[in-house]
């Protein structure tokens, strides 16, 4: 089954860290995976207190995660440390974060929905 690749020559930070570690379990589930299988795109996540952030590169199938934010994303998205711990581990949806403020998303908003399937650990 796929799994997400870190950039070459890379060490995740500790948001990389995390979220590979989730998309990889999600994506051992084939209905998952061909939620994300045919994007095409990028999509930085940024931890607003400390501004640490990760890229994901979606390409047909492939995923790949690097530390810091590109330029020009397809999509970005935006919370607190607490707020993407609660909605990676299932605890706070993500449509709820967006609709409370607790996160803040521009680009693309398909691909953030597409995403969130392997973004979210559920039972």
């Amino acid at each position: 089954m796929a799994e997400v690749k870190v950039r070459e020559g890379e060490e995740l930070n500790g948001l990389g860290v995390i979220l590979k570690e989730t998309m990889d379990k999600n994506l051992q589930d084939p209905r998952k995976y061909r939620a994300v299988e045919k994007l095409n795109a990028s999509v930085v996540i940024r931890e607003t207190s400390s501004r640490v952030a990760v890229t994901l590169h979606f390409r047909q199938g492939e995923i790949e995660i690097q530390n810091d934010a590109i330029e020009k994303p397809t999509a970005y998205q935006e919370a607190g440390f607490e707020n993407l711990a609660y909605i990676s581990s299932g605890q706070l949806s993500p449509t709820w974060a967006l609709l409370t403020g607790k996160m803040r998303i521009r680009g693309n908003l398909l691909t953030l929905l597409k995403i969130s399937r392997i973004m979210v650990l559920k039972g």
